[in-house]
């Protein structure tokens, strides 16, 4: 691994969490720890998406069916 400004950075901002800790012990407890953050958000994202496609395909009391099916009549109507 290469140590850049951005790393550096990062491993100065969390010294005080991680006080007398080799930088190699922190290093990998940040990698697993941000590995764990990714993986969370992404199984956010597809869980957001899965509720958007339930909302958008599965009658529930959230949308007005009758409404969207004659949204074109109502909307062009005079």
């Amino acid at each position: 691994m290469t140590n850049d400004p951005e790393l550096a950075e990062a491993l100065e901002r969390v010294q005080p969490y991680y006080a007398g800790e080799p930088k190699a012990r922190v290093v990998r407890n940040l990698a697993i720890r941000g590995a764990e953050a990714v993986v969370g958000e992404q199984r956010n994202r597809e869980a957001a998406l899965e509720r958007l496609v339930a909302v958008s395909t599965e009658r529930q009391d959230l949308i007005d069916w009758d409404v969207l099916e004659r949204i074109d009549e109502l909307a062009w109507r005079d």
